[in-house]
């Protein structure tokens, strides 16, 4: 759903970065934005690389990942503002954390303890366990995701995995696909903070009363990298966890829209079901319109926009022109000093 181009001019479909979004929906005419009824099919997207190219979020530092989360809130502050949106910000208690060891413990916490075993992990083992159990055995099952499966096995499952999982005593090759699609959602509703986190939820949620597209597509960029990096990193592995079903929905019957209504609740923690009233409705197709969009665009979403970029490269710059790299004299005149201490 998205391409590269190296023109943004005369194109409607073009995603420019090197504007501030903020900048770009200011001068904006308010009737130019569209109605906001979801599309069946998504447009594509042609992203534009500008002088700076592309940068995605696996090509910064972790230094330079923090700079972009703070510009990128300051950012999104100022586009929520234009639009006329009120970015709430849950400081509300997170649920303790259980003494299990993997359900029900923060992802932080998880990766933690995974990169003992490997080092470079950013996605808890057991998740990435879960995924490669559908995968394997799952993807054309019909109704995958969507069949629940036996309740009584998930539990039975959840207490052999606590105590066997690390130990390599598990067998994945016993467990049904609609048992693993059931410990997958548990796992997510059992966090103790939410995937999108607690502090940024409302501003998630809020998304989905933007009407034009592209507006919206620009939030959920600044909202994602925002995200504490194991909560982005474990939302990617969903998301494209989630491309693998849908790419075998002739098979499955499981549409891109099926199975971000099923997953919508478990992100956004709230109760779905057939019998909702009307505001339940249009919260739980809202908030699957923007899992939908997730999916989709999940490659345009983890690209830093170049306005950000610039901008994190401007401050390195000042930083290093406050603090020069003292020359060669200097530093010989240095270490004549503590040379002499030493004597």
């Amino acid at each position: 759903a998205v391409t590269e181009c190296l023109n943004p001019l005369g194109n409607s479909n073009i995603f420019n970065t090197e504007v501030a979004y903020s900048e770009q929906a200011a001068v904006r005419p308010k009737e130019e934005r569209d109605g906001g009824k979801e599309m069946e099919s998504l447009p594509e997207f042609q992203l534009h690389k500008g002088r700076l190219g592309v940068t995605r979020v696996p090509d910064l530092s972790p230094t330079d990942l923090k700079q972009v989360s703070a510009l990128g809130l300051i950012e999104l502050t100022a586009l929520f503002d234009i639009l006329d949106l009120e970015l709430k910000r849950n400081k509300g208690p997170k649920r303790k954390s259980t003494e299990s060891r993997l359900f029900g413990v923060g992802l932080d916490t998880l990766v933690e303890q995974d990169q003992k075993f490997i080092g470079n992990t950013r996605v808890p083992l057991i998740l990435q366990a879960i995924f490669m159990c559908i995968e394997k055995r799952g993807l054309e099952i019909q109704g995958i995701l969507r069949i629940s499966g036996s309740q009584t096995r998930i539990k039975n499952l959840q207490q052999r995995l606590e105590k066997g999982f690390y130990d390599g005593l598990f067998c994945w090759d016993e467990v049904h696909p609609h048992d693993a699609s059931g410990l997958l959602k548990l796992f997510l509703r059992e966090l103790p903070t939410p995937l999108l986190t607690t502090q940024y939820l409302p501003a998630f949620t809020a998304v989905q009363n933007i009407p034009d597209l592209k507006q919206r597509l620009q939030a959920l960029n600044l909202l994602i990298l925002i995200l504490p990096e194991p909560n982005r990193s474990t939302l990617k592995a969903l998301l494209e966890f989630l491309l693998k079903v849908t790419s075998r929905k002739e098979k499955n019957l499981m549409s891109l829209w099926n199975v971000s209504a099923i997953l919508a609740p478990n992100l956004f923690l709230y109760l779905g079901g057939k019998n909702l009233d009307r505001g339940e409705k249009q919260l739980a197709e809202g908030t699957a319109g923007l899992v939908k969009a997730m999916t989709t665009y999940q490659d345009l979403l983890w690209t830093v926009p170049n306005f950000l970029v610039s901008q994190v490269r401007k401050l390195n710059e000042n930083r290093t022109k406050r603090h020069p790299f003292p020359d060669h004299k200097l530093l010989n005149f240095l270490r004549r000093i503590h040379n002499d201490k030493e004597r």
